[in-house]
């Protein structure tokens, strides 16, 4: 049991539904964003160190252009990477309400992760601007009339210095919080590992989690290429100033990682599929698994038109045939997790059932003070019925156990009677207000409880 049990509700069979929706719609957002931000964060740390130690400033340029593209603004990336993954931690905590299961805590600490890694990114992005400005100003100086002053030399170092910290340290976070996230989702899709997955070291020892993670690793780096084809080439018409030289750099790298990522994800779709406990499976989930692997087999033939004759206009294509194949891929984990959460879910409505009647009898409680029930039984009930005796109507014994509880509903029947059994005569209205069958429908409710 997690911490949030004492945070959220268990939810009823209609809030479920509604929270299915918004699960999918939140993963939408995060994945995609997550697996763009983690293959552009590792492609800029590289581009940035291959580029300060061969001094070649395309790549360079090509690291900054590459994590201002895929990270987009700062504002926005706090709002499609921090409020989907606290909607998925807070969806995930109702649906495995009351279960012994590490995932929620977990998907928790993953979610504070997250948010370190991408303020510590931003600062790292933040950094290339800061060099850029520096630059510029040193293109303005005449280096044989004026000279840096020392103060601004260590400024510099310590501005590059910072921009290799904050990109390795952002992007070791990033991958961290990727694989307990994953790991957590993965566990919560398997009723039968919730026990023997209690800590961390169960997660880093699981085949299935890190099968799961080498495909998310392959999504992101597919993404990522296909992103910069897309952000670099069609977005707003692309970027300007691109020398020949430059975009063949951009193309030949973008591609071949595009190409690479999506050419693993058949094999850990399918690995996924063999290794997957057989209470997940579906039909549905072989139905979506089939048309993420169409979408990849059509974004490998578009990347290999554009590798081959410079189909650049593509890329955009290339882009949102990805996105739909991490549609296609959510849709068919929630199947699997809505399967592995099936009997786990008749635990947690029955639950919310019975909260649902305490917080009736209380309401019903507070708003009926003052009556007294027993009085009410005494003048007009006790004519007609006994608890444990039939007189002219059945015994309250058996017809009380009948609304399993629900004060609403045999309120309702004490206010406006109607008849129920055929061998009983129909029970005449006693001209109770509402505040009074009320009370009685709670009283007797408790009464009958007791005996």
């Amino acid at each position: 049991m997690n911490f949030f049990d004492q945070l959220v509700i268990p939810p009823s069979p209609s809030h479920v539904a509604l929270l299915n929706v918004i699960q999918i719609l939140a993963f939408l957002i995060f994945l995609p964003f997550t697996g763009m931000l983690a293959g552009g964060s590792l492609l800029s740390i590289y581009f940035n160190y291959l580029g300060k130690k061969t001094k070649n400033e395309l790549y360079i340029r090509f690291s900054k252009d590459i994590i201002d593209k895929l990270s987009i603004s700062r504002n926005a990336g706090y709002a499609v990477g921090m409020l989907p993954v606290m909607t998925i931690l807070f969806v995930y905590a109702q649906f495995l309400y009351g279960a012994k299961v590490i995932s929620v805590n977990m998907l928790l600490l993953s979610a504070l992760l997250f948010i370190a890694s991408y303020i510590i990114l931003y600062n790292y992005k933040n950094t290339f601007h800061l060099e850029k400005i520096l630059n510029s100003f040193k293109s303005l100086l005449n280096p044989d009339i004026a000279k840096i002053p020392a103060g601004a030399k260590e400024y510099e170092r310590k501005i590059i210095e910072s921009n290799s910290r904050y990109g390795h340290m952002g992007t070791f976070v990033l991958y961290v919080a990727t694989f307990l996230f994953i790991g957590s989702t993965t566990i919560a899709s398997d009723s039968q590992s919730w026990s023997q997955v209690n800590n961390i070291l169960g997660l880093l020892v699981s085949g299935r989690i890190w099968l799961n993670y080498l495909y998310f690793l392959s999504t992101s780096f597919a993404i990522t290429g296909g992103a910069i084809l897309f952000f670099f080439f069609a977005w707003q018409g692309g970027i300007n100033d691109l020398t020949e030289e430059y975009r063949n750099l951009i193309k030949k790298y973008s591609v071949s990682l595009a190409l690479t990522g999506t050419l693993l994800q058949p094999i850990f779709l399918f690995t996924n599929i063999i290794f997957l406990p057989r209470e997940s499976m579906s039909s549905y989930v072989y139905i979506y698994s089939g048309l993420a692997l169409l979408c990849v087999l059509i974004v490998c033939n578009l990347l290999y038109v554009i590798f081959k004759d410079s189909k650049i206009n593509y890329s955009g294509a290339v882009f949102f045939i990805m996105l739909l194949t991490f549609s296609f891929t959510i849709v068919k984990d929630q199947l699997i997790f809505g399967n592995a959460v099936k009997d786990h879910l008749k635990t947690v409505f029955a639950k919310s059932d019975e909260l649902e009647k305490e917080t009736i009898a209380l309401v019903t409680a507070s708003g009926t003070k003052g009556i007294n029930p027993e009085e009410i039984f005494n003048a007009k009930c006790s004519a007609c019925h006994r608890f444990d005796v039939k007189l002219v109507g059945p015994p309250y014994q058996q017809t009380v156990p009948k609304y399993n509880g629900d004060v609403n509903k045999l309120s309702e029947f004490i206010y406006n009677p109607v008849k129920v059994n055929a061998d009983y005569p129909p029970m005449p209205n006693q001209g109770l207000k509402k505040k009074e069958a009320d009370a009685m429908a709670q009283w007797l409710i408790t009464k009958i409880g007791k005996k």
